[in-house]
């Protein structure tokens, strides 16, 4: 089993990095990918960058030069849902692109070209392993279901509003599923773990230098969890 990990900023990945023992590395498109071992087990560990093109090249050249056989992509997002706190988890089950539409053409709001999908679905026996995971480390609510991804960063009610009445989302990123896309189209299994960084409600500017580090530690110490268990 050989498993990849991908953040987009090197507070989402810096400490999975550090735990690696046998680190052989490699740059490809402006993209340094750590190859090595933690508990044992067999990982690739890269930092996409920010926004949902960055993150699907990133995908897309680990699955060419490594091929994993699941994808994990961690870090932070925006709580969407009121019951969503700071720090909790969201495991993701499907992922949907927010800023995809084509509907002036006809399509409904959200369908993805050449799929014929509006939610890309995680492979059920991951996210119940991981959720497993999840469900060890202390203090924590964890949740499971949509995450948004798009190219924004979503920072006001309109913004929250528009994703949820469309899309049923708990939370917003920019780069999850265009993981899951490149993932599907190779047909790797894949899973997006995000813990809340902000409210995405206007109260980043606050919210977000605060509690990021804070955040990502929990996702870090899920995917750590879950390298111990499989």
């Amino acid at each position: 089993m050989k498993i990849g990990i991908i953040g987009a900023m090197d507070v989402e990945i810096a400490e999975i990095k550090d735990s690696m023992k046998n680190i052989t590395q490699e740059k490809i498109s402006s993209v340094t990918y750590f190859q090595g071992t933690i508990h044992d087990k067999e990982v690739i560990v890269a930092k996409c960058g920010i926004g949902k093109v960055h993150a699907a090249v990133c995908a897309q050249t680990m699955i060419l030069r490594y091929s994993p056989n699941v994808i994990i992509n961690t870090g932070v997002a925006g709580s969407l849902n009121n019951k969503l706190d700071i720090g909790d988890l969201v495991i993701s089950d499907y992922v949907v692109q927010h800023d995809f539409d084509t509907s002036g053409v006809g399509d409904p709001i959200g369908l993805i070209s050449g799929l014929n999908l509006i939610k890309i679905p995680c492979k059920k026996s991951l996210v119940e392993k991981i959720k497993d995971a999840a469900n060890n480390i202390e203090n924590t609510n964890v949740y499971v279901g949509t995450i948004a991804s798009g190219d924004q960063f979503i920072c006001n009610t309109k913004q929250k509003d528009y994703i949820i009445n469309h899309f049923d989302a708990l939370c917003a990123e920019m780069e999850g599923a265009a993981i899951g896309h490149v993932c599907y189209l190779n047909n790797i299994d894949f899973c997006i773990v995000r813990a809340m960084s902000d409210k995405a409600d206007g109260s980043a500017n606050m919210d977000f230098p605060v509690f990021v580090q804070r955040a990502a530690k929990k996702s870090i110490e899920l995917i750590d969890n879950y390298l111990k268990m499989i």
